[in-house]
């Protein structure tokens, strides 16, 4: 029997990588990659239990997958510490990202979305990912760091830097290294200009009075703007991305939904366990950990594979058929506990909202298979093209 490997820096494994999960879900699910030194999980009780489990499976020092990215990206951003750090600065951002919070946004991520639309309804031409993807988290996000619209892309060109791996690139290359140092020069002088301004509401100025008060260093402040450029925008793009495919992929669904708008959220979901934006989750041992027969040690890297464990038959019946009305919200794709995604209702928010106005508009979308391209990067698992014709028409429905 061939021996299994898993290797999240293969382009040709991002396309499709749910048989090698599959197969090491069966044969190998605590699985370790010796040229890389990672071990990965890949069942859902095992993922589930390292999310809950933060002394065995800590953030501290765990930036990436790559080996030594902590000090190659010298801004701290907070989701990779543990309490009572974590928890200090989590809960200074936590009321304004509750799902009653972020409701607030809804009707400017729908007129943002519909601003997106109009350019595109005549032409019968479209992009999931270049259009409007691309361009609506961002928009989101920097209403709540105070990013003007002029430096947006900007911002969004440096993620893109940084995320970005060749085939097979092992270790950060001088661009991934780049897009961070440039989104960190940004942030340093957009901070300060801030601070000088007079107080503002959003995030940002959450992170200043912080800053003030002691609570966040101005490394903090820093390295969280760069985060949040980062998760902010790229996940909810891929998202958005990935589930205008399925839909496309599975018509009956979309059907569904084009009928019954009221299932869309449902089918969020079902696209974030199905085919969720994030691949694997980084931890490192913080002790000795036996799971399996097998023992992982103290300081080793271990990914933990979301969408994986999301496709795991011993917790969902029939993982592999897409099913806007299975109603499973126990999927991982947030990730769990004390670390589970801070903007995961705004991402939900962003993608019923756009998906709505999508169907709306355009629910006879056919994409062009071959003009399809891949993000490639071991974490966030998505596209940066998704074209699409549909019959032209003067305005949204």
């Amino acid at each position: 029997m061939q021996a299994l490997r898993l290797d999240p820096y293969e382009h040709q494994f991002h396309w499709d990588p749910y048989p090698t999960y599959a197969a090491l879900r069966e044969r190998d699910p605590v699985h370790y990659n010796e040229e890389l030194d990672l071990w990965f999980l890949t069942r859902w009780d095992d993922v589930f239990a390292a999310f809950r489990d933060f002394r065995s499976f800590v953030n501290t020092g765990a930036t990436s997958l790559e080996r030594g990215s902590t000090e190659q990206l010298p801004y701290p951003m907070f989701i990779f510490s543990d309490p009572p750090a974590h928890t200090r600065i989590r809960n200074l951002f936590m009321p304004l990202m509750t799902p009653v919070a972020v409701r607030a946004l809804e009707q400017y991520i729908r007129e943002r979305t519909r601003a997106l639309l109009a350019p595109v309804l005549a032409r019968g031409r479209f992009d999931f990912v270049a259009d409007l993807g691309c361009f609506l988290p961002m928009d989101v996000i920097s209403t709540l760091t105070a990013v003007p619209v002029e430096d947006q892309d900007r911002v969004r060109g440096w993620a893109d830097d940084l995320i970005a791996r060749e085939d097979k690139q092992h270790a950060l290359s001088e661009r991934n290294i780049g897009g961070f140092i440039n989104m960190a020069q940004y942030f340093e002088a957009h901070s300060a200009r801030q601070a000088a301004a007079p107080p503002r509401h959003g995030l940002l100025g959450i992170m200043l009075d912080a800053e003030r008060a002691g609570t966040m260093s101005h490394a903090q402040v820093v390295g969280t703007l760069i985060l949040l450029a980062i998760a902010g925008n790229e996940t909810t793009t891929k998202l958005i991305g990935n589930m205008a495919y399925r839909l496309w992929q599975h018509p009956h669904q979309r059907r569904l939904l084009r009928d019954d708008p009221s299932l869309i959220a449902g089918a969020v979901e079902e696209t974030l366990r199905f085919d969720g934006s994030s691949q694997i989750i980084v931890r490192r041992a913080g002790r000795d950990v036996t799971l399996r027969g097998k023992t992982i040690p103290r300081g080793a890297r271990v990914g933990l594979c979301i969408i994986s464990a999301n496709r795991d038959p011993d917790r969902y019946p029939d993982p592999d058929r897409y099913d806007v009305r299975r109603g499973a919200r126990d999927h991982l794709a947030f990730g769990l506990g004390i670390h589970a995604c801070l903007g995961s209702a705004l991402a939900r928010l962003e993608a019923r909202v756009v998906f709505e106005e999508i169907l709306a508009a355009i629910p006879d979308y056919e994409i062009d298979e071959s003009g399809l391209r891949r993000a490639h990067n071991p974490n966030v698992r998505g596209f940066t093209h998704v074209p699409a014709r549909f019959t032209p028409r003067l305005s949204p429905a």
